[in-house]
């Protein structure tokens, strides 16, 4: 992409300012098919879980940004995004120019996807990792535990039970 270009679309693009505390947008909102760049101050992100509590998933800082499934993908937003710095400022980048820019640049695609194949893999690994405990806990769980001494007894009575079938058979 050109200098020009680039400039272009710089000069599109809508800079907010978010003091500390306040939020981007909330989970569950309308995506508006808009994603955000930060230029200046932090953001953290946070998930609500199934019990209603917000759980911290990361901090967002200056170059990277975020919301970008909204531009590829209408969905309500995945998560809630607070300003974590007072005064950070983060640039609005709309479906259009992201396209346009897309257009230019190839390259500029491939980041966002870069962006979007990275958290993929992170969320997977993270899947990966609680099915791991997970699996531990129920196997360290005594109720699930196999007794020795129940399957004992199991096999002994259907052992029995067996051989007294086969006792009343050689009877008859």
């Amino acid at each position: 992409m050109s200098i020009d270009h680039l400039r272009k679309y710089i000069n599109e693009v809508r800079i907010d300012h978010f003091a500390e505390g306040t939020k981007v947008f909330s989970e569950g909102e309308d995506s508006n098919g808009k994603m955000f760049f930060v230029f200046s101050g932090k953001l953290q992100v946070f998930k609500r879980k199934a019990n209603g509590e917000d759980q911290y998933v990361r901090d967002i800082k200056p170059g990277e940004f975020f919301g970008e499934m909204a531009l590829v993908f209408p969905s309500p937003r995945a998560a809630t995004v607070l300003a974590s710095a007072e005064d950070t400022k983060v640039g609005i980048i709309t479906k259009e120019i992201f396209l346009a820019m897309g257009h230019e640049s190839p390259g500029f695609l491939s980041v966002i996807l870069q962006s979007i194949i990275n958290r993929l893999t992170s969320v997977e690994d993270q899947i990966t990792d609680r099915q791991l405990e997970l699996h531990t806990l129920i196997n360290q769980m005594p109720s699930l535990r196999a007794d020795p001494l129940t399957t004992e007894s199991v096999t002994t009575n259907e052992e029995n039970t067996q051989d007294s079938t086969n006792t009343e058979e050689k009877a008859e």
